[in-house]
């Protein structure tokens, strides 16, 4: 048995020597004159699930006495300790951000940055022209020969019947339409008053129709100058899939001239988080696992985002999480006095709304400590899903981008 003492003014502590040697073996709390001090996340862990027992006033307290004191300081304990739990109940460690003094090898660049490729796409001068539906989002171009140059070299719009390869139309969506009125010289008519349309213009008129309109666009603009592209993502529950540069409905990969067409399946899905815009955990995380389930990798983007953006994380819900590493034959757990925590891990609950802001200000807080983002996310049965964020360098972009990937711990 543990016993810990309880004095709100002062903390929660052990002073008995088993008890003490108990925990500082298993790295719980911190040492003090003799004694280890616990957090409340430890505290309720330790009655709980250590046969710890805890008195004020030579009265035992029990865990909801302690956490309805606590829950006043911190209201998402309940959320923290549930993570804590988990990690804990799976033999790693666990610290309270604001209680570890970071050593100095903290604060390089974390591991996981990947590096994607960029080649620029080949602008042309147009010189057809066409038409633009503004209720209905969508432009025509009946122009056979460029329409098939467009879709066959470009990938640009949808030729014909989607997957039937019959129709000589090229539907092409707001975003296309603007990004080849911009940089393909495409002429553009107004189906309603047959006057020419800039891609400006219809930017204009869809952000009236659509919310966030302009961030889409500027997030497919970014992609496509590098040579990549971007379709629609709806079927994924996404803003867009993502296709490396080279990719061609035209030539799938290992096809030669005169094969029948193989179809390519894309690779990446991308969802655009404007600043704005405040998301519930269960709808984002269940656009993840989609992409998941059809092995496909996640990316995420937090557009147009300026420093005085950035909010000032308070350190009290934030965990400094460490996993286990090869010593010979043998895995050990890391040790907080000796090895580099690996990620700054941040809790929600299915039932929570997190913001774009939020998401972008703790992935800065993450990368200045040389550290990975692990989010975990506690559904209401107390079941606990990890995602980590790993940043990507995208060549010469203004834009943040992040791959979000499941992770069992």
């Amino acid at each position: 048995m543990i016993i810990l003492k309880w004095e709100p003014k002062t903390g929660i502590w052990c002073e008995e020597e088993d008890g003490v040697d108990k925990l500082k073996k298993n790295f719980f709390g911190q040492e003090k004159d003799g004694k280890v001090f616990l957090n409340p996340e430890e505290a309720l862990y330790v009655i709980t699930f250590l046969n710890g027992t805890c008195y004020i006033h030579e009265q035992t307290a029990g865990f909801n006495e302690i956490a309805s004191y606590y829950i006043g300081k911190n209201p998402r304990l309940m959320i923290d300790y549930n993570a804590y739990r988990d990690w804990r109940d799976r033999g790693l460690i666990l610290k309270k951000f604001s209680e570890v003094k970071l050593p100095k090898h903290e604060g390089k660049k974390p591991k996981g940055e990947k590096r994607y490729p960029s080649r620029s796409i080949k602008q042309e001068s147009l010189s057809s022209q066409a038409y633009w539906y503004p209720e209905s989002l969508f432009s025509v171009l009946d122009d056979e020969k460029v329409g098939q140059h467009l879709f066959n070299t470009h990938w640009f719009g949808q030729l014909g019947v989607y997957r039937q390869e019959r129709g000589n139309l090229l539907r092409m969506d707001f975003m296309e339409t603007i990004f080849l009125s911009r940089h393909f010289s495409l002429k553009v008519i107004e189906s309603p008053t047959g006057k020419p349309v800039t891609g400006d213009q219809i930017l204009a008129q869809v952000s009236k129709k659509r919310e966030y309109a302009k961030r889409l666009y500027e997030v497919y603009e970014d992609w496509r100058l590098k040579g990549y592209v971007v379709k629609t993502g709806f079927k994924f529950g996404s803003h867009f899939r993502i296709y490396f540069p080279g990719a061609s409905p035209a030539l799938s990969p290992g096809r030669q001239e005169g094969e029948d067409r193989e179809w390519i399946h894309s690779r990446h899905v991308l969802h655009v988080f404007p600043k704005e815009q405040k998301l519930l955990v269960s709808e984002w995380a269940r656009a993840v696992r989609v992409a998941h389930s059809v092995k496909k990798t996640f990316l995420l983007s937090v557009p147009d985002l300026k420093e005085k953006d950035m909010s000032e994380l308070g350190a009290a819900s934030h965990f400094l999480a460490y996993r286990r590493k090869k010593q010979g034959q043998n895995l050990v757990r890391e040790d907080p006095a000796a090895d580099k925590s690996r990620y700054l891990l941040a809790a929600f609950s299915e039932d929570d709304h997190i913001g774009g802001v939020e998401l972008a200000s703790l992935l800065k807080k993450a990368e200045s400590l040389g550290l990975q983002l692990l989010l975990s996310i506690t559904d209401r049965e107390t079941s606990i899903t990890y995602y980590v964020l790993n940043k990507i360098l995208l060549p010469d972009s203004r834009h943040e981008y992040y791959e979000i990937e499941w992770m069992k711990p």
